[in-house]
């Protein structure tokens, strides 16, 4: 039962850690020891044309060598290898494991081992799989967050079986394993940096804060220059990302010199109407919870400067749940420009569900999906002609979220409805704490009229009130921000449920006292978001929210009206539309928008409600 891949010969006196494996473009340190030194390295590479993944792991052991993929970080259901080197060659086994034991070996031996060596305490192994096999107990090699697990330990030397790990010889991480950019371009000479961070901050000792700090660009970019790169950097008195949620860079129309620039204050409650309008702008570079640099394609850049663009905003999402003091913050972005005009210049759209209250998900639910959507007036009103070219994408919740998918659909004539086209992204699943900006395996044209959809699932099983969508971080969000070319002077396209999805719901589970509440709720304006959150929960407070209740509820988010909405670099010019999903069945009647008898509403209501959000932070 055990491959032994006697064409490999093991070279011990060349060995030596961590100079190793130059041809792999993406790499990751697993584990390290008590000193803090590296004993897991893993390094890997991927091919789209043939759907191969390689991987090179270089481990401080003279045993075995475990490596493997999970569906949630857990020994249970993974698919694994283990692996040595002895004096008679190397060996690679393909395992599954069904318990919390050795996992027995796989009838389908699909990872193939390449070349092995030891030396100096050291264990080197290059092993091959393609991405899907085709065995039922092996785990595709997809788009997601892929939940890797590793282990070393002892070998027998008589029964060659590994001995068990013990506690402290695994582990778990994730990992966005084709992700990457695979053929990474080489700063040019003329490559230059630009360090935008904020100045001992005091991170406020409240559970959620959005800080926003103003710049003025150097004279440098009184020329448009271009952005290759840009790298976060963490410079706190914590010295790691434990408050840090995210960091965004906004691109600002204007911005007052005397009030806006300096180190910044409270973006929700002491922020100038200027600094306010930059939260509906551009965003030039995002950073959330396990980002890593982002580095554009060849010939693709982003630009920045030159008339008309001279003003940016640092937004600081700190997330401090324990309320604690003293904590100094000084974090940014490190941007690598250059003044070579690039074949494209790239843009960031966002997409999905507007953050607001309006958005909500019920408690008790083990899967609960919302839809925020991208609609097709808008893609038509401010796409060119020959569309746009998706590159890479970040998808973006909070802690319920277990998957997100971005969908595309396109109009077909034949059918008189739209025909939905593989997702441009999904990740099933997603981690809070492993976000980042990746690299489609394949670039994806939207065309003008394509309809956009962000799907996002939740868990809620552990919860006991209503979700809402807002800014906190045990609030939700769905979001998807896709870095694309040309670019536009579109800067988010997104939706929000209308309220009279909901009528149903309401009539079949609350009382005529309740459905009063919520229409007030509804048509008063003005009203703080706490106090807006307050009465929803009161209301649906009422609820037990059984299978039949967070059904009703499911239907209404998913298939009710809604309101989308496009924007543009120019925040007072939105575009609204209520519509209601597409149907995707062919010979079903197009879609139209619906116009509304909004009863009970003031006029003006809905474009109430989106002002009332459009600027929130995402």
């Amino acid at each position: 039962h055990v491959i032994h891949q006697q064409m490999w010969r093991i070279v011990l006196a060349t060995l030596l850690p961590f100079a190793f494996g130059t041809q792999f473009p993406f790499s990751a340190t697993l584990l390290k020891d008590s000193s803090g030194q590296p004993i897991y390295e893993l390094q890997w590479s991927f091919d789209v044309v043939q759907q191969t993944i390689t991987f090179n792991v270089l481990v401080k052991t003279t045993g075995w060598v475990g490596f493997g993929l999970s569906p949630n970080g857990g020994m249970i259901g993974s698919d694994v290898v283990t692996g040595w080197v002895n004096s008679t060659g190397a060996y690679l086994q393909d395992r599954y494991a069904d318990a919390q034991a050795l996992p027995p070996m796989d009838a389908h031996q699909d990872w193939l081992l390449l070349s092995g060596s030891g030396a100096n305490g050291w264990t080197n192994l290059t092993f091959t799989r393609k991405w899907a096999t085709g065995d039922s107990r092996d785990r595709d090699v997809l788009a997601n967050t892929a939940r890797v697990v590793f282990s070393l330990g002892v070998l027998d030397s008589v029964t060659l079986i590994p001995q068990y790990h013990g506690a402290t010889n695994r582990s778990t991480v994730s990992l966005n394993l084709l992700g990457g950019l695979v053929n990474k371009p080489p700063l040019p000479a003329d490559a230059m940096n630009q360090t935008l961070t904020i100045k001992n901050v005091t991170v406020p000792a409240v559970s959620t804060t959005y800080w926003c700090a103003g710049y003025k660009l150097p004279d440098v970019f009184s020329q448009k220059r271009y952005i290759i790169q840009y790298s976060p950097l963490i410079i706190s008195t914590v010295n790691d990302t434990m408050y840090l949620h995210h960091i965004l860079l906004y691109l600002c129309a204007s911005l007052n010199e005397t009030t806006d620039l300096g180190a910044g204050y409270d973006c929700d409650q002491n922020a100038t109407p200027t600094m306010q309008s930059c939260r509906s702008g551009q965003v030039i570079a995002g950073w959330s919870v396990g980002g890593e640099t982002f580095t554009y394609p060849e010939g693709i850049s982003l630009g920045l400067g030159g008339p008309g663009e001279q003003y940016l905003m640092l937004q600081m999402h700190y997330d401090n749940p324990t309320l604690t003091s003293n904590i100094i913050d000084s974090s940014g972005f490190n941007l690598i420009y250059t003044s070579t005009v690039p074949t494209h210049e790239a843009g960031i759209l966002t997409l999905g569900l507007l953050v607001s209250p309006l958005m909500m998900i019920p408690p008790k639910a083990s899967t609960f999906t919302v839809r925020g959507f991208c609609i097709s007036n808008c893609t038509s009103s401010y796409f060119p002609s020959t569309g746009i070219t998706i590159f890479a994408n970040l998808l973006h919740t909070h802690l319920v979220g277990v998957g997100i998918t971005l969908r595309h659909m396109r109009w077909n004539s034949t059918c008189g409805t739209y025909q939905e086209l593989p997702p441009i992204d999904q990740n099933l699943q997603y981690d809070f704490n492993f976000q980042q900006f990746t690299m489609l395996p394949y670039s994806v044209t939207v065309l003008p009229g394509d309809l956009l959809e962000v799907d996002c699932i939740y868990n809620t099983a552990s919860r006991n009130n209503l979700s809402f969508g807002g800014e906190a971080t045990t609030d939700e969000m769905c979001l998807s921000f896709v870095t694309y070319y040309p670019r536009t002077d579109f800067v988010t396209c997104v939706s929000f449920p209308h309220p009279y999805a909901y009528l149903d719901f309401v009539s079949n589970y609350l009382s005529q006292q309740s459905a009063l509440t919520l229409n007030s709720l509804f048509t008063s304006s003005n009203q703080p978001n706490e106090v807006f959150v307050d009465g929803l929960s009161r209301t649906y407070g009422t609820l037990q929210w059984n299978q039949a209740q967070i059904s009703s509820f499911q239907q209404a988010t998913s298939d009710g009206y809604f309101i989308g909405s496009c924007i543009t670099t120019d925040s007072n010019k939105i575009t609204q539309e209520v519509s209601t999903p597409p149907a995707m069945t062919c010979n079903v009647q197009p879609v139209t928008a619906a116009t509304l008898d909004v009863q009970g509403m003031k006029n003006g209501v809905l474009l109430m409600l989106l002002l009332a959000f459009v600027g929130t932070a995402y």
